[in-house]
């Protein structure tokens, strides 16, 4: 269970980094459990303290960090592999790697089981570079050998990677297409929750409308940044929720609304080649719950006008 802590800085701690002060306040809690908390805030351990603080720092249940990953058989797609990376197709509301709640039948366990040579002593997410909410399903790259994945990671940070996305919105966006620039943290009154704040990593995030019936839209969306819940805090800032993203806002009951997910699917992903430097690109159909629910979504309108 997480752990819910108010802490009081002193001004015998001006001048020190805040992970260090906090290290000193709270002796039980490692230098790297206390940064990734203050992350979770927005908040840079490396920053030096001015004035005394008040700070209420909710620590995540990090039990089973430890504990070995087992071969487990998960069902995911395959688009492509070769000797030195798979492209998969994940399955919504299948999660990625193991964590808080979710110990058992994720992705990694799956992806030991089918590609063994991928098991590292020392990770828990074997090949993984890159992540897609369980809610979202789509393409995702992993690494086959230490080379490749140094190699893609080096994609990913200098933004050599282009990922494109679908949604189905509720409403409509005021303009057809822009660019949403608002940085994101950690929602500091829901910590399950992202949210727009000034203090925030910078987000990028391009759209286009590809239609809209008004009272949904059908939008294309580009990130240029990979921050937790990007596309679904941009696009609920813009007051269009995505479609079964209840975290987020999105309050419709339909039969045609997909279950124990929302309408985001990672449906083309381009990145250089990790071997060769071409650019390789590849693309994933919709899945049949998100087919469903569009044609619901047009219905509606058809409907109206019938």
């Amino acid at each position: 269970m997480p752990e819910k802590i108010e802490v009081s800085i002193s001004s015998e701690f001006i001048g020190e980094r805040l992970d260090v002060a906090l290290s000193k306040i709270l002796p039980t809690k490692s230098r790297s459990h206390i940064q990734r908390t203050l992350r979770d805030l927005g908040l840079k351990p490396s920053m030096k303290i001015k004035n005394p603080m008040k700070l209420d720092l909710t620590f995540q249940d990090i039990e089973g960090e430890e504990t070995p990953l087992e071969p487990e058989p998960v069902q995911f797609g395959v688009i492509y592999e070769d000797n030195d990376i798979i492209v998969i197709d994940k399955p919504a509301p299948l999660v990625v790697h193991p964590a808080a709640g979710h110990r058992r039948n994720t992705l990694a366990h799956g992806l030991i089981h089918r590609y063994p040579e991928l098991v590292s002593p020392d990770s828990k997410r074997p090949g993984i570079v890159h992540r897609l909410d369980a809610g979202t399903s789509g393409l995702m790259v992993v690494a086959r050998n230490l080379y490749s994945k140094q190699r893609l990671m080096d994609s990913f940070k200098s933004r050599s990677v282009k990922k494109e996305y679908l949604a189905l919105v509720i409403g409509e966006p005021k303009e057809p297409k822009g660019t949403i620039t608002s940085p994101i943290a950690r929602n500091p009154k829901n910590r399950l929750k992202m949210a727009v704040v000034p203090h925030g990593k910078e987000a990028i995030t391009e759209y286009r409308v590809l239609w809209s019936t008004g009272k949904f839209s059908f939008v294309h969306c580009i990130i240029h940044t990979g921050r937790t819940h990007q596309i679904r805090v941009h696009l609920e800032e813009m007051g269009c929720p995505i479609v079964g993203d209840k975290l987020y806002g999105a309050k419709i009951k339909a039969d045609w609304v997909p279950k124990d997910r929302f309408f985001l699917h990672a449906w083309k992903l381009a990145f250089p080649h990790p071997r060769s430097g071409e650019i390789v690109s590849f693309r994933s159909f919709l899945p049949h719950e998100l087919i469903a629910a569009l044609q619901g979504a047009r219905a509606i309108n058809q409907e109206k006008r019938e």
